[in-house]
């Protein structure tokens, strides 16, 4: 004998709508990323033997605007682009430059000499220079072969 199923018409919309929010999901992500993306600094992060170099773009900023943090292996750069007051007399046609505040995290290869860290800020560009730790500088090991 089949066992009967209770007919719930709503059930099946149910799932069908939950497949429908994680397929919308998947298509908004990137979309919410790159609105937040232009929010952000472009940054370089780059090594060589001795150092690791951060150079961070942050057109318009004071240098007094700017924080630089060291925690543990992670560097946060933050800051915040004043506020402009839009006058409501003026036609604007496009207002893109963004302001508000912004918090950048990258985490460092390896660990650094903390005390002599240095940044220096010119013509929007941050430059920050990490003499690595002397542990993590690479060491080269001869090999004798007989």
């Amino acid at each position: 004998m089949d066992k009967m199923v209770r007919w719930r018409p709503f059930r099946d919309l149910m799932d069908v709508r939950d497949d429908f929010d994680k397929i919308m999901e998947g298509i908004m992500k990137p979309v919410e990323n790159a609105w937040n993306h232009d929010k952000i600094p472009a940054i370089d992060v780059f090594e060589d033997k001795d150092n690791i170099f951060v150079k961070v773009e942050m057109a318009g900023l004071k240098k007094d605007d700017i924080s630089i943090s060291l925690s543990n292996s992670m560097l946060t750069i933050s800051g915040k682009k004043a506020e402009t007051k839009e006058e409501k007399k003026e036609n604007y046609y496009r207002k893109e430059i963004r302001e508000g505040s912004f918090s950048r995290s990258v985490e460092l290869p390896c660990e650094v000499n903390r005390d002599k860290v240095s940044a220096s800020y010119t013509d929007g560009l941050l430059d920050i220079i990490l003499p690595k730790a002397a542990e993590a500088k690479s060491k080269e090991i001869r090999i004798n072969v007989k």
